[in-house]
């Protein structure tokens, strides 16, 4: 087969709203004019896909029965028979991730995660490592149902610290976007001082309004990571974070500008006075950068990983 389908990747947990969201898109045009698009479900849901919806939106689905039916050439055998022009899979976040193969010539151009903000909490306790996968691999995360309360931009931000490049957009019950009505923990005045248990909040922050930071001062205790593959004269100044499990721990931070020379000890614990600079250059995200005032060596703080869950 020689030439290439794209393809969109549609994660979640079952009952999440993966089978709506797909009918939804579709019939609405959201992908624009792909032609007919092959469904392929990896699990049955609480809403079907049914032949008169299906001719309605151009498409075609089939529900795969098990893991082992899901093949390359199972696959190949759907794309022959139905001939669509796009392919939308529908994945079951219960199966072993490590095992599913796509053929070669398909190419997956956008990947979603669906998450339902009513079962979140209990499903994120239990399975972190399953939500952290889906996470990684999306380019939009999509959490529907949803109320605007502060337990929702919790939520959020224990998503966002996992995969900080994906747009997450919140729905409320009827399908409307929302945006949550989070009270930040410190006052953005021109001079902010950051608690550590604020350290999450404000790293976060700085990805969804970073510009609102641009100019202020900032202070907060952190490790100065030094790499060679660093600019020079800069270190990321940051802290470990837990995105899943104790397993699973990452370390989050800014790039942090400094002259004159400074010596910093490995892994040492810093107090840091810095200048906050929003940057926005053509071809990359914005972003902001630090510009170091003053720094100070102390103990290592009581609870060094940051958990946003």
């Amino acid at each position: 087969m020689a030439r290439t389908f794209p393809a969109v990747v549609i994660n979640g947990i079952i009952e999440s709203g993966k089978t709506r969201f797909i009918l939804d898109s579709l019939k609405n045009g959201d992908f624009g004019d792909i032609g007919k698009v092959l469904i392929l479900s990896q699990e049955e849901g609480e809403e079907e896909y049914d032949a008169k919806r299906l001719e309605e939106i151009n498409a075609a689905a089939y529900v795969f029965e098990s893991e082992e039916e899901f093949t390359v050439e199972k696959i190949n055998e759907l794309i022959k028979k139905h001939k669509p022009n796009a392919v939308f899979f529908e994945m079951n976040a219960m199966w072993d991730s490590e095992k599913i193969k796509f053929p070669p010539y398909i190419m997956v151009e956008t990947a979603f995660t669906i998450i339902d903000a009513t079962t979140f909490k209990t499903y994120f306790n239990n399975m972190r490592q399953k939500f952290a996968d889906m996470i990684k691999a999306s380019d939009v995360v999509i959490l529907n149902r949803c109320e605007d309360t502060p337990e929702m931009a919790g939520y959020k931000r224990s998503l966002k610290i996992v995969n900080t490049a994906a747009t997450y957009i919140a729905l409320d019950k009827d399908g409307k976007t929302i945006s949550f009505a989070e009270e930040l923990p410190y006052k953005l005045t021109d001079e902010i001082n950051i608690k550590d248990e604020d350290f999450g909040t404000f790293y976060i922050d700085t990805f969804d309004n970073g510009k609102r930071y641009d100019g202020k001062t900032v202070e907060f205790n952190c490790i100065c990571a030094v790499d060679a593959g660093l600019p020079k004269n800069s270190f990321v100044a940051g802290r470990p974070a837990m995105t899943c499990c104790a397993n699973d721990i990452q370390f989050i931070g800014h790039l942090c500008f400094y002259r004159p020379p400074i010596n910093l000890k490995p892994n040492a614990w810093e107090h840091i006075k810095a200048r906050v600079k929003y940057v926005e250059e053509e071809g990359f995200e914005p972003e902001i950068v630090f510009e170091l005032i003053t720094v100070k060596e102390i103990p290592p703080i009581d609870e060094p990983v940051v958990n946003l869950t």
